[in-house]
């Protein structure tokens, strides 16, 4: 594992108050009350602090990194247990085994990125001895993914906000910038045409001499009507937008159009009047901004957006069946003294099974986010 990697992906999350987060803390809760240990904790480790960023049990906030169990766990990708501290020589001196905290039972397990970078661990505390049945450590284990998927999705969220306002932010600026004439021989990637008062093309740039050759197979000539170049769904808003222009009102049109060969293009169209030295309207600046792959961009977030509503529902409305008859039964279980029977046991996997079927599909739905290509 790289060490400077796995302290960035650690940094992005270190930002975040997950002891805010209700369904976090749930988690932790259900943790403890599983493992039956009065502790439980999800930590980060940095370089040199591991930060406690969301607990039961306990109100310390962060230890230094060297003096804390969890380097055990990173180091893996298993569960680690650690039955009684005072008979383990690595731990048997540690400070908090002989001191105020008297830590005398660990377990945790890794928080692993998708991208499989350890950010630290979930981990349970009890100052007594204790082990744990295979049925707590696998549930240990599955609390741990779980809880790593939502502080993934919580990083993801942030990052989809963050893309819209950077969208809208361009849009806006787009939409308010004034269009200036531009020179129409430069080598611009727009589509530029200045055209005079009969729409008659005085002047075109190389963009624009291009694409009328590649889209209509014409050639675009000096003299020519350009109201013949334009598509015959566009031609009467075309015709309206250039007669205002030509009584000193800028306008502006966005749409796409479908083209054999080119496929579908997404446009701006603004239309600035053109004036001579003296300031008279002598024509219309033509101009077409081709933001195809920015329109496919805001599509794959609005998907991703579906995709994020899709894990909040379920999240919220189907994981607490299953995780209620899991604690349910286990109520009943400690009342019988943890003699379970069969049907108690069946009734368990089947809830199981149904946590499990919804975390695997949280996983596939994030995993579908993260695998989107970008526009």
């Amino acid at each position: 594992m790289d060490e400077s990697l796995r302290i960035k992906s650690v940094e992005r999350f270190t930002k975040y108050n997950l002891q805010a987060d209700k369904e976090l803390i749930q988690l932790l809760e259900m943790a403890s009350e599983i493992c039956e240990c009065p502790i439980a904790t999800i930590n980060l480790l940095d370089k040199d602090t591991q930060w406690i960023k969301a607990r039961v049990g306990i109100d310390l906030e962060s230890t230094p990194r060297a003096s804390t169990f969890c380097n055990q766990t990173i180091t893996g990708d298993e569960l680690v247990l650690i039955p009684n501290t005072l008979k383990d020589k690595r731990f048997a001196s540690h400070p908090l085994v002989k001191g105020k905290t008297g830590i005398r039972f660990y377990a945790g397990v890794p928080l692993i990125t998708h991208e499989g970078d350890c950010l630290g661990t979930l981990c349970v505390i009890d100052p007594k001895p204790r082990e744990l049945n295979k049925h707590q450590q696998m549930m240990l284990k599955m609390l741990g993914k779980q809880i790593m998927t939502m502080m993934e999705l919580k990083l993801n969220n942030d990052l989809l906000v963050q893309h819209e306002q950077e969208v809208i932010a361009e849009r806006r600026k787009n939409n308010e910038a004034d269009i200036k004439l531009r020179a129409f021989f430069e080598s611009s990637v727009n589509f530029h045409v200045l055209l005079g008062m009969q729409y008659e093309v005085m002047d075109y740039n190389k963009t624009a001499y291009k694409f009328i050759k590649t889209a209509y197979h014409r050639i675009l000539n000096r003299g020519h009507n350009f109201v013949d170049y334009i598509e015959p769904n566009f031609k009467d808003t075309f015709i309206k937008r250039a007669t205002a222009c030509l009584n000193g009102i800028r306008g502006y049109e966005e749409g796409y159009t479908d083209y054999p060969e080119l496929g579908r293009i997404w446009w701006e169209a603004s239309f600035e009047p053109a004036t001579n030295n003296d300031k008279q309207i002598i024509g219309i600046s033509y101009s077409i901004r081709n933001v195809t792959e920015r329109k496919l961009y805001e599509q794959k977030i609005v998907a991703q957006n579906e995709m994020l509503r899709r894990i909040s529902y379920i999240q919220s409305h189907e994981y607490r069946g299953p995780l209620a008859s899991i604690m349910g039964l286990m109520n009943l279980i400690k009342l019988e003294n943890y003699q379970a029977t069969t049907e108690y046991l069946e009734m368990m996997d089947v809830a199981i099974n149904r946590l499990d079927v919804k975390i695997r599909e949280v996983v596939n739905v994030a995993n579908q986010v993260n695998a989107m290509p970008a526009a």
